[in-house]
This record gives C-alpha cells, sequence and structure tokens, in this order.
C-alpha cells in the first residue's frame, strides 16, 4: 500500500491521547450541546467541542479538527461554520437545514516509526502529508504504524426518521441500526462496528458515562460484537455516553514492525451520545 498516494492529507490529532482501557486514561471526543433539536422559523444551530481529557467531557486540551466529515439526512455533505480554537477546546457550529439524522465525524491519521541511516537509529512521528519531509526516502525503515483516530456523534432535528449512513471507510466506525438521538433511559440501541468499511466481529468496545471525575469507580461497561459486527446498548441512566474502541496489529517480537509498503494499521473510536430521563 501506498500510503501518501492513498490517503488524503490529514492532520495529527493527538493519537498518543487515544481512548485507553485503563481506568483515568486521556480520552478524545466530540460533543454536541445537545442530540435532540425542534424546527422554528430559522434552522437550528448545533454547537460542538471537541477536547482530550483525563475526566470524560471535562475540557483539557484542544484537538484539531482539520478533517471534518459531516454527512445530513439526505447522505450530502454538510460544512461546518463559525470555528474557534482555544486552548482548551475546538468548537464549530452546524446548521440544520432538514428534518432528520446527521452523522459529525473527525478523522485523522498519524505514522510512527523508526528508521536508520549508517549506524544511527532515530524515531519519528508525522503525518502522510509530511512524510517525505520527516522521513528520508533512503532511509532504512525498522518499524512503521499507521493509527487512524475517529471521533464521531450524531444530532437529530425533529424526527430522527431512518438512520442509514453509507460507511466512510477508513478505521474504526460506529453504524446505528436505529435511532441515536432522543434516547432515554431504558431504551436500547444497536450498532454495527466497521474497520475500514467492513464489519468487525469479535470487537471489544467500552462504555463510559460522564461524571467520573465524581465517582470512586470509573464505571466503565465491556461491550462485544457478534459475528455480524454488531452489538446492543442498553441505557440504564440518563447523562452523557462515550462508546470507545482500540484495533491494531500487534506483531510479536522478532517479526517485523511495519514497512513503508505494508505498514500495521491501528485504529481507534469515541463516538458520544446523550440520554435523558424518562
Amino acid at each position: 500500500m501506498n500510503i501518501t498516494a492513498r490517503i488524503a492529507p490529514l492532520a495529527l490529532a493527538l493519537s498518543a491521547a487515544l481512548l485507553a482501557g485503563a481506568a483515568q486514561a486521556h480520552q478524545t471526543w466530540l460533543l454536541p450541546n445537545q442530540t435532540q433539536f425542534n424546527a422554528g422559523r430559522e434552522a437550528p444551530v448545533a454547537a460542538f467541542d471537541a477536547a482530550v481529557s483525563e475526566d470524560l467531557f471535562i475540557f483539557e486540551r484542544a484537538i484539531k479538527l482539520d478533517v471534518l466529515r459531516i454527512t445530513g439526512p439526505d447522505g450530502k455533505p454538510l460544512e461546518a461554520e463559525n470555528r474557534v480554537a482555544s486552548r482548551h477546546r475546538e468548537s464549530f457550529e452546524l446548521k440544520l437545514p432538514l428534518d432528520g439524522t446527521y452523522r459529525i465525524s473527525n478523522v485523522s491519521q498519524a505514522i510512527m516509526g523508526s528508521y536508520k541511516q549508517g549506524t544511527e537509529t532515530k524515531r519519528f512521528r508525522t503525518t502522510p502529508a509530511t512524510l517525505a519531509k520527516d522521513v528520508p526516502a533512503d532511509a532504512e525503515i525498522t518499524s512503521f504504524a499507521v493509527t487512524t483516530t475517529r471521533q464521531q456523534t450524531f444530532v437529530t432535528r425533529e424526527q430522527a426518521g431512518k438512520t442509514v449512513f453509507a460507511p466512510e471507510g477508513d478505521g474504526l466506525e460506529l453504524l446505528p441500526l436505529g435511532p441515536v438521538t432522543d434516547l432515554s433511559h431504558g431504551d436500547t440501541t444497536r450498532f454495527r462496528v466497521l474497520l475500514d468499511g467492513k464489519p468487525l466481529a469479535g470487537a471489544t468496545l467500552r462504555l463510559l458515562r460522564d461524571g467520573n471525575r465524581y465517582r470512586y469507580k470509573l464505571g466503565e461497561q465491556p461491550l462485544k460484537s457478534d459475528d455480524q459486527g454488531e452489538f446492543s446498548v442498553t441505557w440504564t441512566e440518563p447523562g452523557r455516553y462515550l462508546i470507545g474502541a482500540n484495533h491494531g496489529e500487534r506483531p510479536a517480537p522478532g517479526q517485523p514492525q511495519g514497512t513503508r509498503e505494508k505498514p500495521l494499521q491501528r485504529a481507534s473510536l469515541a463516538a458520544t451520545f446523550e440520554v435523558l430521563p424518562k
């Protein structure tokens, strides 16, 4: 695979702060101000914040939103408005012109590895856009891994309608198999998890409710996809939630650690949802 040819230039987005299974790990997330909007005389406007934090949904450091993919209920792309970057978060707004559900994704890729020149070994951390500048073309690659990171969320204007989205096709992503907004505690939602556009069987995911800063226990719930890559979540309490997952190739010691032509592929997902009292 030719990385520089296949991948559009994407920004490096704090790959070291990817979702981890351990308690108190830093997490990236994309959070709307609310997930359900009513139509009035003018189209409603949703606001979004993106950050990385140790405590879920507590602003600590901003993440870059250079590669936003927004899909409307009709399947057509939309553009964000009024983007603002600060130390603790990046924010933007989205006008909702149609009834139905909107998908919002931020996708980025990072390349990490090492190479030798003469007797010296150097480590590198770069992006597809800056790979040629950061890694000499004649260098001997000793390790090479590509990490795709996705933050994902959904909002709805009026009724959700049929929530059918085409796969975005790179890294990990969630496809809802039913409504994912206007949720109440006690509801159950079914999802399909995809890797590079295909169902991922046996995927390990985790569910975390906001407010972990104020609990002695993290309260993380493990999830697992079936043979079709599908799994269900029953929302037992009101609040804002994150579904996270990691997937990656990790060769055994002594085995190839990835090359420029055939890199190790790794992926991370963080999807957020809002659940209201019944």
